[in-house]
């Protein structure tokens, strides 16, 4: 049975976190090192909201489809001959293999390897052969339309594709609308898939929203952010960016009158920048960078797109489903590859490969896998936040909670 987050945690521990920014603690290292809190997500927590689960572009044409998980979830996304994209738990209904293996492309059915039953793209179930002896299983009497694959709530939004497994999550328009109301105006649609990458890094998921802040900028992200005057209005003490947080929402955007960052790896300094991103008649530009709980990251320049969808694999285990996006022919023309190059440099590093710790991202994945050993010994069950930089943290840990304990 699984535990709950007062057996695991301990009551002190979650009275703590609910307490006021300046008074509280943040969740104990149980939270990111046992496999029971683990598991209490797994059953508690990404159930009840909508989960990133890939790209549209990932099965970008009618007949694609990839198997996915869930923590221990089986899921299928397919798209159907509609060109709509569709979710089913990857169970066959005969004898409960998993009936796609692998990701395909131009499927007119998924099939079972292990008896061959197939179904279309819309989950009915189409052939059963020789189930009853006949090639087609006419005689069985089998009621078909009972035996479909079973579908799971899916939803689209521009280039992400949610699932919510209870069923119950508020609808999709509800669920981003926070963010939609950031970037009103900038048109996200607009933009292309330039880079697809994944990397596994050896912490828990929760790291990432924990992250969501600017303080570390300067130390961990060397030779990017190069000076505390790119985050900090250093008279007033007061951060460039504003923290804002909405439910299952929070963002960091820039403020009006920013100074620019530190040029460093940008792509200021090529023959043929970036397209930038289109605007509605009338919208002014917006920068920010935005998480939707439970594993979502949104970050929109001018020019691209950078995303990170979170696939939880254990407590100490967890692979960043990476997508960049950039306008028009900046995805992909040539003329642009210099200036597309400089951006992925930017948030990957040079090497591209996991090990090397020069880009954005190489660099907050190391950051993370060194707090998960620290998170193992008792020191790191007081943790304190500032109320300067970190409203988005402490707001992330509370909203996990009340989601884990059904107060959401």
């Amino acid at each position: 049975m699984t535990k709950t987050a007062e057996q695991i945690l301990g009551k002190r521990a979650i009275a703590a976190v609910r307490k006021p920014i300046n008074q509280a603690g943040g969740l104990p290292g149980a939270a990111y090192t046992s496999q029971e809190f683990f598991d209490l997500e797994q059953a508690k927590f990404f159930p009840r909201t909508w989960m990133g689960v890939g790209f549209k572009a990932d099965i970008p044409n009618p007949g694609d489809a990839m198997p996915i998980m869930i923590g221990k979830l089986p899921i299928i996304l397919a798209r159907n001959n509609a060109g709509e994209i569709k979710a089913f738990h990857n169970v066959c209904r005969h004898r409960a293999a998993t009936v796609l293996t692998k990701p395909e492309k131009g499927l007119k059915t998924l099939t079972c390897p292990y008896h061959a039953w197939s179904w279309d793209l819309d989950g009915s179930l189409k052939a059963i052969p020789f189930f009853d002896g006949t090639k087609d299983g006419s005689r069985a009497g089998l009621d078909r339309c009972k035996l479909g694959l079973t579908p799971l709530r899916c939803a689209e939004w521009h280039h992400w594709i949610f699932v919510n497994i209870d069923g119950k999550a508020p609808p999709i328009e509800k669920h981003v609308e926070p963010l939609n109301k950031i970037v009103t105006g900038t048109e996200i649609g607009a933009t292309k898939l330039g880079k697809r990458q994944d990397w596994e890094f050896q912490a828990n998921w929760k790291f990432q929203n924990d992250n969501w802040e600017t303080y570390h900028h300067i130390w961990v992200h060397k030779g990017i952010f190069n000076k505390m005057s790119d985050d900090l209005e250093l008279k007033t003490g007061e951060p460039w960016t504003e923290t804002l947080q909405d439910g299952s929402f929070v963002t960091l955007k820039a403020r009006k009158g920013r100074p620019p960052r530190t040029k460093s790896g940008g792509e200021h300094d090529v023959k043929h920048p970036l397209p930038k991103i289109p605007l509605t008649s009338g919208a002014s530009r917006t920068v920010c960078t935005s998480v939707l709980f439970p594993n979502v990251t949104v970050t929109v320049t001018e020019n691209h797109l950078a995303s990170v969808i979170i696939d939880p694999l254990a407590p100490d285990r967890t692979v960043a489903k990476m997508g960049f996006f950039f306008a028009g022919n900046g995805a992909t023309g040539r003329i642009y590859a210099p200036a597309r190059e400089q951006v992925l440099n930017r948030w990957l590093g040079k090497s591209r490969k996991p090990g090397g710790r020069d880009g954005i991202r190489s660099q907050d994945f190391g950051i993370w896998e060194e707090q998960q050993i620290a998170r193992h010994s008792p020191v790191a069950d007081q943790v304190v936040f500032s109320p300067v930089w970190e409203r988005n943290v402490h707001h992330f840990q509370k909203q996990l909670l009340d989601v884990i304990q059904g107060i959401h």
